[in-house]
């Protein structure tokens, strides 16, 4: 059987994509990494997230989805070259995601910063963004999983990987090495507001993430272990065994 042809992005498509995307991210990301900067501060003191943070960041997420589809549906752009799949392989494919890049990423960041993992409270156990709110005496750990972190994790592991591992992806063969490097430019571009070292690990799970795409074809694993990581942190959440115990 003949595979099927699909029209490809232009470079340009994915410009404009990555503006739809990301261009508000990123600008309240320098905004606050220039904040940082003249507070003399390498990475923020505390990052905390409230539920009318979380449900505001879906809302925004959801309206930039729809301009996107819009755009993808004015330039009769073929969804179903969008690899998408829930299968039996599917949780597997998302844990060892998440063990490897997890470690990977744990790995780098206590070698080169070892103090951004020392003594991880409940949302801010690594580097990478946590959506919920910071826990009081009076909260448990099952407090800290609210309806808006969850809702807001899984959007946002959609959210991302679908423009980074999906419609990336689906420029020409001849252009997908510099979209690669357009894709970790805007990664880092938005997570700068962590400080330089936040958003160069981050940058480097996006790498580890690129990298394992062309092996894994399905984009769902990557989404559910984005999920993850928003919600316990980029890195091995080893605090939860003691949380638990």
């Amino acid at each position: 059987m003949q595979s099927t042809k699909y029209n490809a992005l232009h470079p340009i498509d994915l410009v404009i994509l990555a503006a739809i995307f990301f261009y508000s991210p990123i600008i309240t990301s320098f905004y606050y990494f220039t904040e940082l900067q003249q507070a003399g501060l390498a990475a923020p003191e505390n990052l905390e997230f409230s539920e009318a943070d979380n449900y505001s960041s879906i809302g925004m997420e959801l309206v930039s989805l729809g301009v996107a589809w819009l755009y993808l549906m004015l330039g009769k752009f073929q969804f179903a070259q969008l690899p998408f799949a829930f299968n039996k392989n599917t949780l597997p494919l998302a844990l060892a995601l998440i063990l490897f890049t997890g470690a990977i990423c744990h790995l780098f960041a206590n070698t080169f910063s070892p103090e951004v993992l020392t003594e991880p409270t409940l949302a801010d156990s690594t580097l990478m963004e946590s959506a919920a709110p910071a826990p009081t005496e009076s909260e448990n750990l099952w407090d800290y999983f609210s309806l808006s972190l969850i809702l807001f994790a899984l959007l946002n592991g959609f959210y991302e990987e679908i423009f980074f591992l999906g419609l990336v992806f689906c420029v020409e063969k001849k252009w997908l090495p510099y979209a690669l490097i357009f894709a970790f430019i805007v990664r880092f571009a938005f997570h700068t507001y962590q400080g330089i070292f936040g958003a160069i690990v981050v940058s480097l799970f996006g790498v580890l993430f690129m990298l394992l795409r062309f092996k894994i074809r399905n984009v769902v694993p990557f989404m559910l272990a984005h999920s993850f990581f928003d919600v316990f942190g980029l890195g091995l959440p080893l605090w939860l065994f003691t949380t638990f115990n």
